[in-house]
């Protein structure tokens, strides 16, 4: 499963309750505290999360998360190849050359001698 899927899944529980912690995910046993980790911060990233800071609350209690509305990105495929036709596009440069007739050719041969 990809960041992204578990993000999903995370945001998706989240939306179901007020806030909870790093502590509340790993207790319900949705996933283990670092996959729980790096999905909160993808989550965060994009913003469909957002950190609640509670001051004079224990370590544990400190920091909530809460979910923000904002859906996650689409993924990107991973068949995707990097091409440059757009930029070419914007700067007037062709795709594809164009064919010049060409009335007569030479041939150039230099012999020793």
């Amino acid at each position: 499963m990809s960041t992204h899927e578990k993000a999903e899944a995370l945001v998706a529980w989240v939306r179901q309750r007020p806030s909870a912690t790093v502590s509340d995910i790993t207790g319900s046993g949705l996933m283990n505290s670092r996959t729980a980790s790096d999905a909160v911060q993808y989550a965060l990233r994009c913003g469909a999360l957002e950190r609640v800071v509670r001051r004079g609350a224990s370590a544990k209690d400190r920091v909530h998360y809460r979910a923000t509305g904002v859906a996650l990105p689409i993924p990107r495929t991973h068949g995707a190849q990097p091409s440059f036709d757009g930029l070419l596009q914007a700067w007037g440069i062709v795709l594809v050359p164009p064919e010049l007739q060409a009335s007569e050719s030479r041939r150039h041969q230099i012999s020793d001698c």
